[in-house]
């Protein structure tokens, strides 16, 4: 019986098959290569987003610990000026007091004994004050600068660069970029350097922040010590004198120097005219102490009202005459705010970055031959020649501990956040024009 010949059909066919095999080995083994790659890449861009986000809420934060700063040395400032004025008029008062001692057997000594440490405490107050208030003053200048040189460092240029640290510092064949629908440009120009008659709502919030003997320093009491002799009294009330105080401290109005005032006096009832006798109204009789203090350059004395010019118009003028000047402040400070304080503005006051980072292919197949045989087989159909990703995080005012959820941003508050939030469909839009654009 005649055999047949082989013709070998199951070995085409094995080697057939093995071809396709080994086909989609590579297609599986160049999409789970092409998975991966995208996983980093997002990773990257959720990294490079929130970084630059961070950065800037940081800085926001940063801006309102210094205005705070900025704050806080100013009002130690007012009170410095306020313990002077005080222990200038309370030295007055003891000076005033020491005639009325003598009258009195024991007292002379007692009574001198206290001016000597009046005098010595003023002396001590005095000189804490002449070197502070210049070290304070110089100090909120640098945090001023420290502000600006913050500004600075958020510039477009800078966040590109730190989108480029975050990016290589995960993997150097990654290239990030933030999208042309960024806030990096409105966000440099957020904030503004305020001074003079712009620092209003600053002038306004030491005033507020003062303590309140340092804001005013009045009383009135009845003194039983000194009756009525000039008229005739007609109520309990105008049968003795009073004691009237007057004082206070606060920025001139072109906030250029702290004042403060202190004055004490004895008043007593006046009558009513030349022919009618009864009591009516009271006068200053005796100015018992005064005292004043200034911060600045010489200038004229603007804040008479604190010291009770109308209160105690002979102490007033003594105080004014007898003021103490402490030289080198600068004036109230400068300061960072946002640039648009409106309550539009405010609530407006958020920002967007989103971020691109692309892959090209060259580098995801490591090599020109694995390049050129993914080609020949089609299997590199990657969007502009790269893997692409992107992610959007934002910087936001969040209300603190003790604020209203409805609290506007400030640079006063520092609770700025960070967190990645979804991308707009303008975000998606500008990332598709920039990936059509890389594949011409």
């Amino acid at each position: 019986m005649k055999r047949s010949a082989q013709r070998g059909f199951v070995l085409v066919a094995g080697l057939a098959l093995l071809a396709l095999a080994s086909v989609a080995l590579l297609g599986v083994g160049y999409s789970a290569n092409l998975l991966v790659e995208k996983r980093r890449a997002t990773d990257l861009a959720d990294a490079a987003s929130l970084s630059v986000a961070s950065w800037y809420a940081q800085a926001m934060n940063y801006q309102a610990y210094a205005n705070r700063a900025i704050a806080a040395n100013e009002i130690m400032i007012a009170q410095s000026i306020t313990a002077l004025s005080w222990m200038r008029h309370a030295q007055k008062l003891s000076e005033n007091s020491g005639q009325l001692a003598g009258l009195v057997p024991g007292l002379a000594a007692a009574n001198q004994w206290f001016q000597q440490s009046v005098r010595l405490a003023e002396g001590v107050v005095e000189s804490a004050a002449r070197a502070e208030i210049p070290a304070r003053s110089a100090y909120t200048r640098a945090l001023l600068a420290s502000q600006e040189a913050m500004r600075l460092a958020l510039s477009p240029f800078a966040t590109q660069s730190l989108v480029n640290e975050i990016v290589w510092s995960g993997d150097r064949r990654f290239f990030g970029q933030y999208l042309p629908t960024t806030d990096v440009s409105r966000y440099y120009q957020a904030t503004r350097t305020y001074s003079g008659t712009e620092a209003q709502p600053m002038a306004q919030f030491l005033m507020s922040e003062l303590d309140a003997f340092s804001r005013q320093r009045q009383f009135d009491q009845r003194l039983y010590l000194y009756p009525t002799h000039s008229c005739i009294p007609t109520s309990w009330d105008r049968l003795f004198g009073r004691m009237i105080r007057g004082g206070g401290t606060a920025l001139t109005p072109d906030y250029r120097e702290w004042e403060a005032v202190d004055t004490l006096s004895a008043h007593s009832w006046r009558r009513r005219s030349r022919w009618n006798r009864s009591c009516s109204g009271l006068g200053e009789s005796i100015p018992l102490g005064w005292g004043s203090a200034q911060a600045g350059s010489p200038a004229d004395y603007s804040v008479a009202g604190l010291g009770g010019a109308s209160r105690n118009p002979t102490a007033h003028s003594l105080a004014q005459s007898s003021s103490s000047r402490v030289l080198g402040y600068l004036g109230l400070s400068p300061y960072r705010d946002l640039s648009d304080r409106s309550v539009e503005g405010r609530q407006n006051a958020q920002f967007r970055v989103p971020i691109l980072v692309r892959l090209a292919e060259k580098d995801l197949l490591q090599s020109p031959q694995a390049a050129a045989s993914f080609s020949g087989l089609g299997l590199n159909r990657l969007a502009g020649g790269h893997v692409w990703a992107s992610a959007t995080a934002q910087a936001h005012f969040v209300p603190g501990p003790g604020q209203l959820q409805d609290s506007l941003p400030s640079l006063f508050l520092p609770y700025w956040r960070a967190n990645l939030v979804s991308s707009s469909a303008l975000d998606q839009a500008a990332a598709a024009l920039l990936v059509e654009r890389s594949g011409k």
